[in-house]
């Protein structure tokens, strides 16, 4: 999903399940630009319908705060809308070994290596968590309803999220900016972690900004109900780990870990019954494995540490984006040790 004169080398230097894959994603990518129109063009279209021009006003209006009051890249992207026959623009294919909370890592050229591979057909992802599985691995394929070319392209804006509730809507946005505006090669979990926070912080200013802030106590608490899964999975994750860590029959560590995997399921019913978890039923309604719970780790393991050092900076974006860059700079070790470190220092 990179660069024209970047795919066209990485398929020169592609084996040929590489060339089907890259050649994939040149296509989707290509697609969904060549069928882009100007939001500025389509907003003053009167045969567009008024509900599509009113919510791509309100992507311009989000994504020009971007810019001005989060000091996101946001002159690029966001400016042109694209439609879309699907629900979801990609599907990701994550994979894990059966004893290990540690997603297996895919990489490319350029940006370096994810802990994730995306599809712009479903089937084609069903296909390759296959193949995985086949060797071994546990896999989850997960919808993507819109993604970043870390600034490679100007991303459109997709159908597919229109209908997104407004602040899940400025949330992604200020999200997939978060990117464009900082990207460490080859640590998915620090840069998943950092979008998500300046989502959070970006969505919150956002509703005080535009005189919303009626709605913040809603935000939080739809965001607290998010959190109280999340914590969940983190914590069955970290209990995983540790019994992965032990030396046992393989049968043995297998029942073992049936029975946390159940422990999860049951506990999560509980937050059910207490109210405190929305939106979460399909994803615990299938089995659940090492691949699906690596998913959660990326998207939300740094985030109370980047919290942390949002404190610590007074709560300055500009001085927090600094710091965030001084600690994506060091070695990964170090990297995630001082991440580590914060999180326990906030507990």
């Amino acid at each position: 999903m990179l660069g024209g004169a970047v795919l066209l080398a990485m398929l020169m230097l592609a084996g040929c399940e590489s060339v089907r894959y890259y050649g994939q994603a040149a296509l989707g990518q290509s697609s969904l630009l060549w069928h882009s129109r100007p939001l500025a063009v389509m907003m003053d279209d009167p045969d567009v319908p008024a509900l599509t021009r009113e919510r791509l006003a309100l992507v311009d209006n989000i994504r020009r705060f971007a810019g001005e009051s989060l000091l996101l890249p946001a002159d690029h992207s966001y400016r042109r809308y694209t439609k879309i026959d699907r629900d979801f623009v990609l599907w990701n294919v994550f994979a894990a070994p059966e004893f290990s909370i540690e997603p297996k890592v895919f990489c490319f050229p350029v940006i370096g290596c994810l802990g994730y591979r995306g599809y712009f057909a479903r089937k084609n992802a069903l296909v390759f968590a296959e193949k995985l599985r086949a060797k071994g691995f546990e896999t989850y394929v997960g919808p993507v309803a819109a993604y970043s070319t870390l600034g490679w392209f100007a991303d459109p804006v997709l159908s597919s999220v229109l209908a997104f509730a407004d602040t899940d809507l400025a949330g992604l946005i200020f999200h997939e900016l978060a990117h464009e505006h900082l990207y460490i090669e080859d640590d998915t979990t620090f840069n998943e972690s950092f979008a998500t926070f300046v989502e959070r912080e970006g969505t919150r200013r956002w509703l005080l900004a535009s005189g919303r802030e009626a709605d913040i106590p809603a935000y939080l608490e739809a965001r607290g109900r998010l959190d109280a899964v999340i914590g969940l999975v983190l914590d069955f994750r970290r209990r995983l780990d540790a019994l992965y860590g032990k030396k046992m029959p393989i049968e043995q560590m297998r029942a073992h870990k049936a029975v946390l995997l159940e422990e999860l399921q049951v506990a999560y019913q509980e937050l059910v019954r207490q109210d405190l978890a929305g939106g979460w039923d399909a994803w615990f309604d299938q089995p659940l494995n090492n691949a699906q719970l690596a998913t959660i780790g990326a998207y939300f393991k740094w985030v109370p540490a980047f919290a942390q050092l949002f404190e610590q900076t007074g709560r300055d974006l500009k001085g927090f984006y600094q710091a965030a860059e001084r600690v994506g700079t060091l070695p990964a070790a170090d990297r995630h040790a001082l991440m580590a470190k914060k999180i326990s220092s906030s507990e």
